[in-house]
């Protein structure tokens, strides 16, 4: 009855930790099968659509690299003013509104590039980014216990400033 026992509990260990080779492996990374949706939706468009396309999105990578080159720039301007003998909190907060405005300005360039590109080539780019933000704070308190739907804008800050 023992041996009986133990070789039930070989065959139930080892049914539970073999691997299913029938289904296909498909490589999702961060974006689910919003990539693969893409690519294929990129397939469909003919060689001058796709060089358009390309150009499209060169040009606001371009952009957006130099947005990101100058909020660099002004996050260096903040540390060295913070680290001063005598910080000045008036240059500090112009500053910070500065950045503010290149990060609004550098989202909603981006909003407009996807929608421009969807109405354009019918290509899907935003995907449900909010689903995706979701996933990434799961470990943010207040998330793990589903509270999240009831809260209000004042319980979410309390949140988020911990």
């Amino acid at each position: 009855m023992k041996k009986l026992i133990a070789v039930l509990a070989v065959v139930v260990s080892a049914g539970a930790f073999a691997q299913d080779n029938s289904a296909p492996k498909i490589n999702q990374g961060a974006s689910g099968m919003q990539g693969n949706n893409m690519m294929s939706q990129m397939n469909s468009l003919t060689l001058e659509q796709q060089k358009e396309f390309n150009e499209m999105k060169t040009t606001q990578m371009v952009k957006n690299k130099k947005v990101m080159l100058d909020i660099k720039e002004i996050n260096i301007k903040i540390q060295k003013e913070q680290i001063a003998e005598k910080p000045n909190q008036k240059k500090i907060g112009q500053l910070i509104d500065k950045k503010s405005k290149l990060q609004a300005q550098q989202q909603k360039d981006s909003i407009k590039f996807n929608i421009d590109v969807k109405e354009k080539f019918g290509i899907e780019m935003m995907g449900d980014k909010s689903c995706k933000m979701m996933g990434k704070m799961k470990d943010v308190k207040g998330m793990k216990s589903g509270k999240m739907k009831n809260m209000d804008s004042d319980e979410m800050k309390n949140i988020k400033n911990g």
